[in-house]
């Protein structure tokens, strides 16, 4: 009678441990599950011709870094109302025959932010900028400065002589 006891716990025993081990493997394909849905990695590929990197864009600590002797480049914030009038005018300008080059900066940029204050001041090193300013370079030195509407009068009459 023992015998049989013992064997009917050993079965009972086997049983909940069957169904402790079911319920874990239940719960771990839920979860893996749930991680598969939840993934914000996309497995699509890219073609080389989906990228793309601006070249025009530059950083202020980099103003006279460029390849070219003679250039400008527009220094202007995000949220500037006119950067759309600004691009306008640097668009109907590279499409002439004597335009120079036109670089831009981000302002708005963390990585520019050292640039940025109240007052701007192109006396220094590296300027520092207070509004949207275009500026000429002219052998790693700034030749001029434009602000505001002076920026689309002088690309409009500009020319690389």
């Amino acid at each position: 009678m023992e015998d049989k006891y013992n064997i009917k716990q050993m079965i009972i025993f086997i049983i909940i441990i069957l169904i402790i081990l079911g319920i874990f493997y239940g719960i771990t394909v839920l979860v893996t599950n749930n991680k598969k849905e939840n993934s914000t990695t996309d497995t699509t590929e890219t073609s080389e011709d989906d990228v793309t990197i601006d070249y025009d864009t530059i950083l202020v600590q980099n103003l006279y870094s460029q390849s070219e002797d003679s250039y400008y480049v527009l220094a202007s914030f995000s949220d500037d109302e006119k950067l759309t009038n600004y691009e306008n005018s640097i668009s109907d300008y590279s499409e002439r025959d004597d335009a120079l080059k036109v670089y831009t900066i981000d302002l708005s940029s963390a990585f520019n932010k050292n640039y940025v204050a109240d007052e701007s001041n192109f006396d220094s090193e590296y300027p520092i900028f207070s509004e949207t300013t275009l500026l000429k370079i002219e052998n790693k030195k700034i030749t001029e400065t434009y602000v505001g509407d002076e920026i689309t009068a002088a690309l409009s009459s500009s020319t690389s002589e």
